[in-house]
């Protein structure tokens, strides 16, 4: 069976040494790595630190591998922030760790389990559930796994979601764009209109200025 692994370290050196030794052999008893990525939770940002293709250029291999590519691509954009918030909220509500767990997309789970400054493998994985254990038996991890398949239609889904989210953002920002153009429209027609009763004004005191003057030249002034 193909399945999606997300491999949790709670030392960040072995995760770099583990995944050292899975890019050099990711072929094992009972499993086959197609495509791995080292990901690193730096804040709200989830960042790619290293990755490898094992399956080539085949085409069914290439197109499963894909997977991956968007799957740590949708962890590091904008909706891996919001995943990330609106799994923290639906944990608080649920009755246990257990529960939430059941709940969570892959997605989900690894914006969840991935805390500040730790990283992790993912990888998509040909194996004998659950044989990829076997390379990090002598680490300290936390691992899940999902069906590639039911990851994928994640993967679709938050992609569309993505493209929804970034539409709506480019709509809003046009928005905010267009309103402070009209409000600067305004305050320069505001400024504009200033000026001109300052203009009218010091212009009516002129002329009382200089009516006034000429009435006392002509002595005619009261």
């Amino acid at each position: 069976m193909q399945n999606v692994v997300t491999v949790v370290f709670n030392v960040e050196s072995e995760a770099y040494k583990a995944f050292s030794e899975l890019r050099a052999q990711p072929v094992g008893e009972g499993y086959n790595v197609a495509e791995a990525s080292l990901i690193k939770r730096e804040g709200d940002a989830i960042k790619v630190v290293d990755g490898f293709d094992a399956a080539g250029t085949s085409g069914d291999d290439t197109a499963a591998g894909m997977v991956i590519g968007a799957f740590v691509g949708i962890l590091g954009g904008p909706l891996g922030v919001l995943l990330g918030a609106g799994v923290g909220s639906l944990i608080g509500n649920a009755k246990d760790a257990k529960d939430a767990d059941d709940s969570l997309s892959m997605l989900e789970i690894t914006v969840s389990k991935l805390y500040d400054g730790e990283v992790a493998i993912v990888a998509l994985v040909q194996e004998e559930e659950p044989a990829f254990d076997a390379p990090f038996a002598a680490y300290e991890t936390t691992i899940y796994r999902q069906f590639a398949a039911d990851v994928k239609k994640e993967v679709e889904i938050a992609r569309e979601k993505a493209r929804d989210f970034e539409n709506q953002l480019r709509g809003e920002l046009r928005a905010e764009k267009k309103a402070a153009k009209e409000e600067r429209k305004a305050e320069r027609a505001e400024r504009r209109e200033e000026r001109k009763a300052e203009f009218k004004e010091a212009k009516d005191i002129a002329n009382a200025q200089f009516t006034s003057s000429t009435k006392e030249a002509m002595g005619t002034e009261e």
